[in-house]
């Protein structure tokens, strides 16, 4: 009696075991595949190539890339060395063109929604001036009276206590067009959806700095920049 009453228990076991492994993987959302980030050519962002963050001229203009420069208003030396992340007034101007330098220190290809620093190419990377590296100053997500904008004062790259410098690539749409997509540049601080702002366009003395916003994008497109010079 005590043999069959141990089979039976070691059969109510196994059988709460099944029952558990299939009601685990019923329920566990599989890991989703990362889309790759792709330039206006169709071709995939890569993080040893560099390219153009521009307006896409679908959308009538509005404005040409971003680049770096100075506030105008400003008498300091914002002026020697600009620190400003802005966007172009000029249709016909492609900014500054940027690397994208992911948190995996050996990922080649940029994927949406995955973490990576931004960071402006400059001819001479060892001159006085080298301050490149995108980062959020201020609150975050900001407020009205304190806008959160974004500037090149103190970022670094490769660092993943420096919070601010962290950015993700999201597509504007749902559709799979290869050529031309259209993306949006955010900054989710927690790694979380609901903690996510857009970077759109604040005007500052007349000019188009950027800046965190919830719920107001910038749809942007990656144009390659393949004139020569250091990776």
């Amino acid at each position: 009696h005590q043999c069959i009453k141990m089979k039976r228990i070691i059969l109510l076991i196994s059988v709460v075991v099944a029952f558990c492994s299939i009601w685990t993987s019923a329920t566990t959302t599989p890991n989703q595949v990362l889309q790759v980030v792709r330039d206006t050519n169709g071709e995939i962002l890569r993080s040893d190539s560099r390219y153009f963050v521009v307006t896409p001229p679908v959308l009538g203009g509005g404005g040409g890339g971003v680049t770096r420069g100075p506030i105008l208003e400003a008498q300091d030396a914002n002026f020697v060395c600009p620190f400003q992340v802005m966007q172009t007034a000029l249709n016909s101007d492609q900014g500054r063109a940027v690397f994208f330098k992911p948190r995996a220190p050996n990922q080649i290809e940029i994927t949406e929604s995955s973490d990576v620093n931004i960071k402006f190419y400059l001819d001479n990377p060892t001159g006085m001036c080298n301050n490149t590296v995108w980062e959020v100053e201020g609150n975050i997500p900001g407020t009205v009276l304190k806008p959160a904008f974004l500037s090149t004062n103190g970022g670094e790259t490769g660092n993943p206590s420096k919070m601010n410098t962290w950015f993700q690539i999201k597509k504007l749409n749902d559709n799979d067009e290869e050529v031309n997509p259209m993306y949006i540049l955010v900054f989710c601080p927690n790694n979380y959806e609901d903690t996510c702002s857009e970077i759109t366009i604040h005007y500052v003395y007349k000019q188009r700095r950027l800046v965190l916003k919830i719920g107001d994008s910038f749809p942007v497109v990656f144009v390659k920049d393949n004139n020569y010079g250091i990776v």
